[in-house]
């Protein structure tokens, strides 16, 4: 049995870390263990410094896959047999969609790059796998680095926005971000969906099927409505331009549902769809609008 079933274990090494450290003056009574953990691991970085051992020469595939046993105060660890690799954690592909719903729920907050990602991971934290949370070489854990990678192939996409005003420094949904989290949201579900085969920097497949259903002008009026405040009158002050967006994200939907030609050839055919969008006169103050109107409370209510 490998460390990765080892439940009871790791209760007991908590068990046996919390006896053994104390902390006074902190203000995290609320966890106690956490703290004292998080004073272990200073002590052992302290150490490593002392002792010119900075680097950890354990594998992380080895220790996960070795064994653990507590008992009497005390724990050993075993090499197990296998050493297989534990591979690259979660797929871009299947953050994406669930990165889209986490932005509209906290689409005002515009956090920093970093705050937004651990923040995402800490609402799917339980359908990750201990690969997820191993370091890369550079020292990054590999969730964060894949969650990285998922924002930029929505980017690529055009499902974020990216202006001068966000650059890097934030991630913010576009209107077909807008879109594809409100279809999400119908779901009502942090869970990750499946994707068949490596389809390494590609878009999730029910990012492509988000049009899906909306086969009509009115159609697409009332998925967006329904994550606004009641009683706005947006979408009646802006029904021109947004009749000229529903004809065009329709096409922008179009290439992504064919799946046809190269990666760079659909990035390549989206951005021109959405550059025309771009283009149209109060497309932009829609778009502020509609951000201001966003039942965020409700919304949160709606999926937790």
């Amino acid at each position: 049995m490998d460390i990765r079933d080892h439940d009871e274990v790791f209760r007991g090494i908590g068990q046996l870390i919390d006896s053994l450290i104390g902390v006074e003056g902190h203000l995290l009574e609320d966890d106690d263990l956490g703290m004292k953990i998080d004073v272990l691991d200073r002590t052992l970085e302290v150490l490593r410094i002392r002792r010119k051992h900075l680097e950890n020469k354990l594998p992380f595939e080895a220790f996960v896959q070795g064994h653990l046993h507590v008992e009497d105060s005390y724990f050993t660890w075993s090499r197990g047999n296998q050493q297989s690799s534990l591979g690259s954690g979660t797929p871009p592909a299947r953050l994406q969609s669930r990165l889209l719903l986490f932005l509209l729920l906290h689409h005002r907050r515009r956090y920093r790059v970093y705050d937004i990602i651990e923040a995402f991971i800490e609402k799917i934290w339980d359908q990750l796998v201990l690969a997820d949370f191993k370091k890369t070489k550079t020292g990054v854990i590999r969730c964060f680095t894949n969650t990285r990678f998922a924002a930029g192939t929505l980017r690529e996409y055009g499902l974020l926005k990216y202006t001068d005003e966000e650059a890097y420094k934030t991630w913010v949904l576009s209107l077909p971000g807008f879109l594809v989290a409100s279809r999400l949201l119908e779901q009502a579900s942090w869970d990750l969906p499946a994707v068949a085969g490596d389809v390494g920097r590609s878009l999730a497949p029910e990012i492509r099927e988000a049009w899906t259903g909306l086969k009509t002008y009115d159609d697409f009026v009332n998925l967006l409505s329904g994550i606004c405040e009641p009683n706005v009158d947006v979408f009646d002050t802006f029904r021109g331009v947004l009749h000229l967006a529903y004809e065009l994200l329709g096409d922008y939907w179009q290439v992504l549902a064919a799946g046809s030609g190269s990666r760079r050839e659909e990035i390549d055919a989206t951005r021109a769809k959405l550059a025309e969008i771009a283009a149209q006169p109060d497309i932009e103050h829609f778009y502020q609008e509609l951000s201001a109107c966003v039942n965020v409370e409700r919304l949160v209510q709606q999926i937790e």
